[in-house]
């Protein structure tokens, strides 16, 4: 049986809001989304694979890391 993630562990993940998540839902761009008895669940390993395609939450912060202004 697959493992399921809600709108809030979703956004603890990526450090959205619940706006932002229930939008990527209702217009499918997050991986692995369905509604189950009137609410959104999220298939782990969907979601995973869709995060790993999309960069994944942190993904900017570490480019601000590699900007090349060593010693600064």
């Amino acid at each position: 049986m697959a493992d399921f993630l809600t709108i809030k562990e979703v956004c603890n993940i990526l450090r959205i809001g619940e706006r932002t998540a229930y939008e990527l839902c209702r217009t499918s761009q997050l991986g692995g989304a369905t509604r189950v008895g009137g609410q959104w669940r999220i298939e782990k390993t969907a979601f995973d694979a869709w995060v790993k395609r999309s960069g994944g939450p942190g993904e900017a912060e570490q480019q601000d890391d590699d900007n090349g202004d060593e010693g600064e």
